[in-house]
C-alpha cells in the first residue's frame, strides 16, 4: 500500500509525479497547487490553454515542475493520451485526481441524447479511462493513490440535475470497486463528495443565489491533502463535505 509521509500534518510529497484533470480553475487548480505546495511535481489537464497556463503559472512559483497539457477529456482517446504524455514528459505518475467534470441542468424530460452522451463522457468515462491508464503505471509498481472527485449531487437527488447525480453516483460506486479491486496492489483509492463550492461552474449555474458560507476551492484541496497524508495501516473510502450550515447527508 501507498505510503506518504508526513511533514507538519501534511504530506510530504517531495519526488512524486501527480495527475489532475480539470485543473485550468477552480477545485482541479486549487488541488493541483496544494500538491505542489507538498512538493510534487504536477501535469495539468484542462481543455483551455490559457487556465493551463495560469495555473501552471502558480505552480512554477512554487518550485515545482509544471507539465501543462490542454485536451477534451470527452474525447476517450485523449484520456489515456494525457496520462502516457505524463509520463514521458515529468515522470510515471503515482497520485491521480479526476476532477474534470460539468454539467447543464434542466429537466430530465428536455435533455437530448447529446445531452446524456455528454454527461457520461465528461463526469463518468474520462475518470474511468484516465484511471485505467494510470493504472498501467502503477500496478507495476505496487504503489499509487487515486482520488476521484465527486459530487453531493452523487449522494441526494436534485432537482433540474438528473444525468449529473446520475454520473456522480456511478463515479462514487466505482471508486469502491477500485478500491476492492486495487488493494491488493498497494493502491488507495478515494472518493470526495463535495457540496456547495463556490467556483465558475457555480457562478454559472446558480448566478442568482447568495454563496455566502459557501465552500471554497481550498477547502476541498485541504481534505484531499489530507487523504495523501493518511498512514498505511487505514484508508478512507469515502468523504462528504457540506458547508457547515448545510443539512447532513
Amino acid at each position: 500500500m501507498t505510503t506518504e509521509a508526513t511533514v507538519g500534518g501534511a504530506p510530504d510529497l517531495t519526488g512524486k509525479v501527480a495527475v489532475v484533470t480539470g485543473a485550468g480553475r477552480g477545485i482541479g487548480r486549487a488541488i493541483a497547487t496544494g500538491l505542489a505546495q507538498c512538493g510534487a511535481d504536477v501535469v495539468i489537464v484542462a481543455r483551455t490553454e490559457s487556465e493551463l497556463e495560469q495555473t501552471a503559472a502558480l505552480i512554477e512559483k512554487l518550485g515545482r515542475r509544471c507539465a501543462p497539457l490542454p485536451a477534451d477529456l470527452t474525447e476517450a482517446n485523449a484520456c489515456a493520451d494525457v496520462v502516457n504524455r505524463a509520463a514521458d514528459v515529468l515522470g510515471v505518475p503515482e497520485i491521480l485526481v479526476n476532477n474534470v467534470g460539468a454539467a447543464v441542468f434542466r429537466p430530465v424530460w428536455e435533455y437530448t441524447a447529446e445531452e446524456l452522451d455528454w454527461h457520461y463522457c465528461v463526469n463518468y468515462r474520462a475518470m474511468h479511462l484516465c484511471s485505467r491508464a494510470a493504472l498501467t503505471h502503477m500496478i507495476p509498481r505496487g504503489r499509487g493513490t487515486i482520488v476521484n472527485i465527486a459530487s453531493s449531487s452523487g449522494k441526494k437527488p436534485y432537482a433540474h440535475q438528473g444525468p449529473y447525480c446520475a454520473m456522480k453516483a456511478a463515479v462514487i460506486a466505482l471508486s469502491k470497486v477500485m478500491a476492492l479491486e486495487l488493494r491488493e496492489h498497494g493502491i488507495r483509492v478515494h472518493v470526495l463528495c463535495p457540496g456547495a463550492v463556490d467556483t465558475a461552474m457555480a457562478d454559472a449555474v446558480h448566478p442568482e443565489r447568495d454563496r455566502t458560507g459557501w465552500m471554497q476551492p481550498e477547502d476541498v484541496a485541504q481534505v484531499a491533502l489530507d487523504l495523501l497524508a493518511l498512514p498505511p495501516h487505514l484508508t478512507v473510502d469515502e468523504v462528504v463535505m457540506r458547508r457547515y450550515l448545510a443539512e447532513p447527508m
